[in-house]
């Protein structure tokens, strides 16, 4: 991806976190999830990372969730 691309992205977080952030101080709790995963599909874009990967990274954190419950 190249810089003006990702620039762009990085402009497209900032503006998705601030509507969450008009959505959730209004109590609009599901429509600023819906935004919460706009953003993370754009920041899985912009840096690059699979969804393979993401599965893994997925699956690391609930075996660690899963086994910090049996402590």
């Amino acid at each position: 991806m190249d810089e003006l691309s990702s620039r762009r992205l990085r402009n497209v977080i900032v503006v998705l976190t601030e509507q969450r952030n008009v959505l959730q101080a209004g109590g609009l709790t599901f429509a600023s999830h819906l935004v919460d995963l706009a953003i993370m599909q754009v920041r899985l874009s912009s840096n690059e990372i699979s969804e393979h990967e993401l599965c893994e990274l997925s699956d690391a954190v609930s075996v660690s969730l899963v086994a910090g419950d049996r402590d």
